[in-house]
């Protein structure tokens, strides 16, 4: 399993070449992948999606004419957050967007929209228009997922072997993730916590790991 280096380039990969990319690097790519068909009749728009806190998470969208905010945040929640139903919103506090608008009416390129998935443990993320675009899109939807991040370093806090679990309670009294191995899990929760309330939520490659109940919905190593 790929995972981004020590670099802080944030690497990812793109879907059609499957060709590792820099954060920095992967918009331009996409524009010139050999794997894409180009056309001077479209007109999509390529999205960014990101966490402004942790910035090694991000996906890179692109969106036809016909998208819709809901889309958008169908697709966020099916990748990135749905956890237990909770209610989202675009635009933040005060001045929210209504998720029925056109997304290529609502974002031109070098703007931007805040998105908030749950508004009690919540996932803040914005959402920027890079560029526009004239690759189609690959299927029969209105966005696509076309490129992003490989899973974030993850060594497990005791010895540093590759984690697959997030401790919630000590992330929450920490408030960072706080990472073990599987077995590294067990120990720690029975040997050395028994009379803690400690429990392992699967790591995910996800701002919102270890928060609320949220489980990746597919195996680490599945990108797309």
């Amino acid at each position: 399993m790929k995972t981004q280096t020590n670099s802080r380039k944030y690497e990812g990969q793109c879907k059609f070449c499957q060709g590792d990319f820099t954060k920095k690097d992967i918009a331009s790519h996409l524009a010139v992948c050999p794997k894409r068909k180009g056309s001077a009749k479209v007109k999509n728009l390529r999205l960014r999606i990101s966490d402004p806190y942790q910035k090694n998470f991000w996906l890179i969208i692109e969106v036809n004419e016909q998208a819709k905010l809901k889309d958008l945040d169908n697709l966020i929640r099916d990748v990135w957050v749905e956890c237990c139903g909770h209610l989202s919103s675009f635009g933040g506090y005060g001045g929210e967007v209504g998720k029925g608008r056109c997304i290529i009416e609502t974002l031109k390129p070098a703007e931007a929209l805040n998105y908030t998935y749950d508004f009690g443990s919540s996932t803040e993320l914005v959402v920027e228009a890079l560029e526009y675009s004239n690759c189609q899109l690959s299927g029969k939807g209105k966005v696509e997922l076309v490129a992003r991040n490989y899973l974030p370093l993850s060594n497990c806090l005791k010895c540093g072997e590759q984690a697959t679990f997030v401790c919630a309670a000590c992330s929450e009294e920490e408030e960072k993730s706080v990472l073990v191995c599987e077995k590294c899990a067990e120990k720690y929760h029975n040997e050395e916590n028994e009379e803690e309330d400690h429990y392992g939520l699967p790591l995910a490659n996800s701002p919102r790991s270890g928060v609320c109940g949220y489980e990746p919905p597919e195996p680490l190593d599945k990108l797309f």
